[in-house]
């Protein structure tokens, strides 16, 4: 089984990550995701964030899997849930495309693919319609990976006030119980040359 799923092609040849905040950033990172936590990350455009949640994620996957991950699916003996990365608009495309006649998946499968993954990222959440029915999937996903101690890492180029005003209050109780912000506020690395 593929245990990295969706994740961008580019960082797996990727120079070594730089900068001392970076790397402060991701050890909180994988604390909060050690803990079965919500990690957010938000700031500018450039400035690490997906590539952050690849290297968690590759952190915790069966040939590096020095972090414990605790929650069904990820403990330090069975890793044979996949990390999935998707963007929101993917993500909701995705359920939408259930609806047609021809879908090769029910929503329901759409839905417990997300809920089930040993860790799930969801990136470009400013780019998300804050529809009812987005809010709605969005927070019963969420909801279900922090009843089983699932990981979930949300990125987003918006601040933290505004993600949070386009948050549920459900989605933000649980993140402030037991997740982390962390606030990418550096230069952008694709400005400096270098990542």
């Amino acid at each position: 089984m593929k245990l990295l799923k969706g994740f961008p092609s580019r960082y797996k040849d990727a120079p070594e990550a730089t900068g001392d905040d970076w790397w402060t950033h991701y050890r909180l990172a994988l604390a909060a995701v050690d803990s079965g936590g919500i990690v957010v990350m938000y700031g500018a455009h450039g400035t690490g964030k997906t590539r952050m949640a690849w290297e968690v994620a590759r952190k915790c996957t069966p040939k590096d899997a020095t972090v414990s991950i605790a929650g069904v699916g990820w403990t330090t003996t069975k890793r044979d849930r996949p990390a999935i990365y998707t963007t929101a608009v993917g993500l909701f495309r995705d359920i939408r495309g259930t609806y047609s006649k021809d879908a090769d998946a029910s929503e329901a499968q759409v839905i417990k693919a997300h809920t089930d993954a040993g860790l799930l990222v969801i990136d470009e959440m400013q780019e998300r319609g804050k529809t009812e029915f987005e809010d709605r999937e969005l927070t019963s996903i969420i909801d279900e990976r922090y009843a089983h101690e699932r990981p979930t890492i949300l990125i987003t180029n918006y601040t933290r006030e505004k993600l949070a005003a386009s948050l549920s209050p459900a989605v933000l109780d649980r993140i402030r119980e037991n997740g982390c912000g962390l606030n990418f506020n550096w230069t952008s690395f694709r400005k400096q040359g270098s990542i």
